[in-house]
């Protein structure tokens, strides 16, 4: 059966059938799904099943693998893999029970110098309801913006630190908490379009706001700019791997269900580049 893409209506996502990639998968299969990130910006790869070292080599096949910092849910002999197993949450210094991803729409490792362009996600277990992903096309978020406001937010930088939670450890502190400077809207690489690209929970300050001031002033954005028609609703399914460019999609992990259940999946990200 021959890969098949399929783009969902609305603002965002693919379906990618016919393709089993822990196996041996063409060049230009693979030409054809990043085709399709760069113009849906989510892929969702159905019935996959993956031995760590396979799906290892299957992510692999759209970049190198990069570090990740949440240092306590690090597989032992795949360290570039994260295993998110909600059943292991505990509450944070904020006071809230929340899984990995469920305290607000981010894109992953804002902190890093050359943050991911893909995330993949990869479901092992799935509560019996619930459990959903949320994505945002940012992208499609500040075409819609007035021109004015366009020119005004790419005059920002966002000042970003790792985030203040106890499954980072101090070694990773040390290692990837030196502050970071971001375009709040960042141009993609290959496609040449613009995007808002921030992480709430990562944010020190905008340059030249004090961390208050920028705090309000990205929640008001947040709030002004993820509406119902640049969002997608991805209710995951056994076998699903889904693929996301960090570059131009905010995400959030839904809290509708229990975490005791232990929702467990499995992230690895792909190195990208400075952002511009």
């Amino acid at each position: 059966m021959p890969l098949t893409i399929t783009p969902f209506s609305g603002a965002l996502g693919a379906e990618a059938t016919g393709i089993d990639l822990a196996g041996p998968v063409s060049r230009e299969d693979v030409a054809a799904m990043e085709a399709a990130l760069d113009e849906h910006l989510v892929l969702v790869v159905r019935d996959q099943s993956y031995s760590p070292p396979q799906y290892l080599a299957a992510v692999r096949h759209f970049g190198d693998t990069m570090p990740q910092h949440l240092t306590e849910m690090l597989m032992d002999d795949h360290p570039e893999i994260a295993v998110l197993d909600s059943s292991k949450t505990r509450v944070g210094p904020d006071g809230i029970f929340a899984p990995v991803g469920a305290r607000e729409w981010h894109t992953d490792h804002t902190n890093h110098e050359r943050p991911p362009k893909y995330t993949a996600l990869y479901a092992v277990k799935l509560p019996a309801s619930g459990g959903d992903t949320g994505f945002a096309n940012m992208r499609r978020a500040y075409e819609a913006l007035p021109a004015a406001e366009q020119a005004d937010l790419a005059a920002h930088t966002v000042v970003t630190k790792i985030e203040d939670h106890n499954y980072v450890s101090d070694e990773a502190r040390e290692k990837y908490g030196k502050p970071r400077t971001h375009p709040l809207v960042r141009t993609h690489p290959s496609t040449g379009r613009k995007a808002l690209y921030f992480h709430p929970g990562k944010l020190r300050n905008l340059e030249g706001m004090d961390p208050e001031s920028s705090t309000a002033f990205i929640d008001d954005l947040v709030a002004r700019t993820i509406t119902p028609d640049v969002t997608y609703r991805h209710k995951w399914r056994p076998g699903d791997m889904v693929i996301w460019d960090n570059r131009a999609v905010l995400h959030i992990a839904h809290r509708d269900y229990d975490p005791a259940e232990g929702r467990i999946m499995h992230r690895v990200l792909i190195q990208g580049e400075v952002p511009f």
